[in-house]
C-alpha cells in the first residue's frame, strides 16, 4: 500500500542571509516500487532514458544499456571509430535518449546500441571532464577543466569570460537566469554564477545573488528544473548544510537535520540524498516525499524525466519510483514538437491490470484509451504493453493524435491510469508546439553549413545518393529527414536534438532554399 505524498513548511524570516527564507522541509514517507538489476553495475554517474532503462558501467569497466525490467542489452564500438573507447568511467546525460560516456581513450557519445567518437573528440581529453547538462532546446553543455562547451549541431563551441576560458567549476545544470531568460548555471568552489541567454549566441555571464554564508562550505551540486506551460523552472544548490532554491526572482533556503550529499534532476523531478534518506521532488505537484523500505543507505546514480531513479543499494542496483511508471513513445519532456500530429503510446510493465486510461491537453476534456487493446511489445520488449493514446485502426494500424487545436507555445499532456485495485497514477509531459511557427528554415542559412559539418564527408565523396548541392538535398529532403530523426544518419554519430528538429523543420516548411 503506497502512502500519499504531501509537503509542509514552516516559514520563518532569516534576517541574517540577506532575507532569505527560510523552511523546514518535511517529506512525506512513502513506499517505494522497486526494480532489480540482473548486471552489477559501478556505483559510477550513468544515464536514465524516460522510456525506462539507462546505461552504466559494469564491473568490468563496460558500458551497458539496462532495460527498465532489469535485463541487460549490448553497446558496441561504431565501425567507424578511429579507436574503440577503452574502459568507462563514467557516463553523463547528452539529450534525452543520448549520453556522454567518458572512457580511458577519450569521449564516447552512446547512442542506438553504439559508442560513437564525437568529431569534437579530439578537442577535449577524457582526463578532464567535469559534467554535462542539456537544455530545454536540446543543446548539451560540457564543463571541463579548459573551459565550458557546448555542443550545438554537431559542433563544439566554447562559452568564455571577458575572452577567457571559464575554468574550476564544480557543478553545473540548467536553469532560468536571475530575469528568467535561458540559463546555465555552474559552481565554482564558494561561488555560483549563470550565463544567461540574451541572443542566439550571446550570454551575459551574472552573480547568483548568493552571499558567501548561504554557500559556506563550498557548493556539493547544482540541479534545474525545466519549466512548464505554469512554471518557469527552478535551480536548487546543496552545501554541507543546506539545500537551496530559487523560483522566479528570490531563493528559498531549506533546513533539512542531515547532510546533503547529492541531488540530480530530470524534467520536472528533483531526487536528493541526504543523510540515510532518499527524497523526491515533483515540481508540478510542489510535493516532497521520502523513499520509505529501501535495506540500506541508497547511492543516487542517475535519474529520468518519467520520475523514477536508479540507486545502489548495498551490492544491488535498483530503479526507484513512488509508483506505478507511466512512461511514453513518441514524445518526450520538454520536447519541441514541430509536426501537425503524432503516434503517442503509454507504456506499462505487461500483467499491469489497468482499469482505465484517459489522457488530455492542458485543462481540455479527457479522452479515454480502450485498455482492451493494449499490445504485447515485441522481443526485447515483450515485457512491456503499448497502448496507443490515439487508438487502433481495425487494421490493427496505431492513429495519431492532433496538436492542430493548439496554439503555439508550451503546453501539457496529461495522462492517468487507473487500476483494478483503484491505484491511480498521473503522469504530466510539458513540450513546446511550434507547428506554426513564423520563422522559417532556409537551406542556405540554416541547413548547409549543418550538412558541410556533418554530412558532406560521405555524401560528397562518393556515397549514394550524391548530395552536394541544394537541388539533391531538396530532392531527397523527406528520406534525409526519417533517417536523421531515426538517428540512422549522419553514419559518425546522430545529430543532437536541436540539429534533429532543424532538419525536421526544413523539410516540413517546404525545404526552402
Amino acid at each position: 500500500m503506497r502512502g500519499r505524498l504531501f509537503w509542509t513548511t514552516v516559514l520563518v524570516w532569516n534576517l541574517g542571509c540577506g532575507g532569505t527564507i527560510t523552511e523546514a522541509l518535511t517529506a512525506a514517507p512513502v513506499d517505494v516500487s522497486t526494480i532489480n538489476s540482473m548486471v552489477h553495475v559501478a556505483a559510477t554517474p550513468a544515464f536514465a532514458d524516460e522510456r525506462g532503462g539507462g546505461l552504466f558501467i559494469d564491473l568490468a569497466g563496460r558500458v551497458v544499456r539496462l532495460r527498465g525490467d532489469g535485463t541487460r542489452a549490448a553497446l558496441e564500438s561504431h565501425p567507424q571509430n578511429p579507436t574503440p573507447p577503452g574502459a568507462a568511467s563514467s557516463i553523463w546525460p547528452l539529450g534525452p535518449y543520448t549520453a556522454l560516456v567518458v572512457t580511458e581513450r577519450g569521449l564516447y557519445v552512446a547512442d542506438g546500441g553504439w559508442l560513437i567518437a564525437p568529431a569534437w573528440q579530439t578537442r577535449l581529453s577524457a582526463e578532464g571532464f567535469l559534467s554535462s547538462a542539456t537544455g530545454i532546446d536540446g543543446i548539451a553543455w560540457i564543463a571541463h577543466q579548459d573551459g565550458l562547451f557546448r555542443v550545438e549541431g554537431g559542433e563544439l563551441k566554447e562559452l568564455k569570460a571577458n575572452g577567457a576560458p571559464i575554468t574550476g567549476i564544480t557543478a553545473l545544470a540548467i536553469a532560468p537566469a536571475t530575469d528568467l531568460r535561458p540559463g546555465v548555471w555552474f559552481a565554482q568552489g564558494n561561488t555560483v554564477s549563470v550565463a544567461a541567454q540574451t541572443s542566439a549566441n550571446v550570454f551575459s555571464i551574472r552573480d547568483s545573488g548568493l552571499t558567501a554564508d548561504e554557500l559556506t562550505g563550498g557548493v556539493r551540486g547544482i540541479a534545474g528544473i525545466t519549466a512548464s506551460r505554469t512554471s518557469a523552472g527552478e535551480v536548487w544548490v546543496i552545501t554541507p548544510k543546506v539545500l537551496l532554491q530559487r523560483t522566479l526572482v528570490s531563493w528559498r533556503r531549506y533546513e533539512l537535520g542531515r547532510t546533503p550529499k547529492q541531488v540530480m534532476s530530470a524534467g520536472r523531478f528533483l531526487w536528493l540524498q541526504s543523510g540515510d534518506g532518499l527524497y523526491r521532488y515533483d515540481a508540478d505537484a510542489k510535493l516532497w516525499s521520502l523513499a520509505k523500505g529501501l535495506e540500506a543507505v541508497p547511492t543516487l546514480l542517475a535519474v529520468d524525466a518519467a520520475g523514477s531513479a536508479w540507486v545502489r543499494v548495498g551490492d544491488r542496483t535498483v530503479s526507484v519510483a513512488p509508483s506505478l511508471p507511466l512512461r511514453l513513445t513518441g514524445l518526450f519532456q520538454n520536447q519541441i514538437v514541430y509536426e501537425p500530429e503524432a503516434v503517442v503510446q503509454l507504456v506499462v510493465p505487461q500483467g499491469t491490470a489497468l482499469e482505465a486510461v484517459s489522457w488530455r491537453f492542458d485543462d481540455n476534456d479527457a479522452r479515454a484509451v480502450d485498455v482492451t487493446k493494449g499490445q504485447v511489445g515485441l522481443p526485447p520488449q515483450q515485457n512491456l504493453t503499448f497502448h496507443s493514446l490515439g487508438g487502433v485502426e481495425a487494421s490493427g494500424r496505431l492513429r495519431l493524435i492532433s496538436f492542430a487545436a493548439l496554439t503555439d507555445g508550451l503546453h501539457t499532456l496529461e495522462v492517468t491510469a487507473r487500476t483494478t485495485e483503484g491505484v491511480e497514477t498521473k503522469r504530466l509531459l510539458h513540450f513546446d508546439l511550434e507547428a506554426s511557427a513564423s520563422i522559417q528554415v532556409s537551406w542556405q542559412r540554416d541547413i548547409r553549413p549543418l550538412v558541410e559539418a556533418r554530412c558532406s564527408k560521405c555524401h560528397g565523396t562518393g556515397t549514394e545518393p550524391k548530395m552536394t548541392t541544394y537541388d539533391e538535398w531538396k530532392t531527397n529532403a523527406e528520406a534525409s529527414a526519417t533517417a536523421v530523426r531515426d538517428r540512422r544518419m549522419p553514419a559518425d554519430g546522430p545529430l543532437d536534438a536541436a540539429g534533429i528538429q532543424l532538419m525536421q523543420r526544413w523539410v516540413n516548411g517546404g525545404a526552402l532554399p
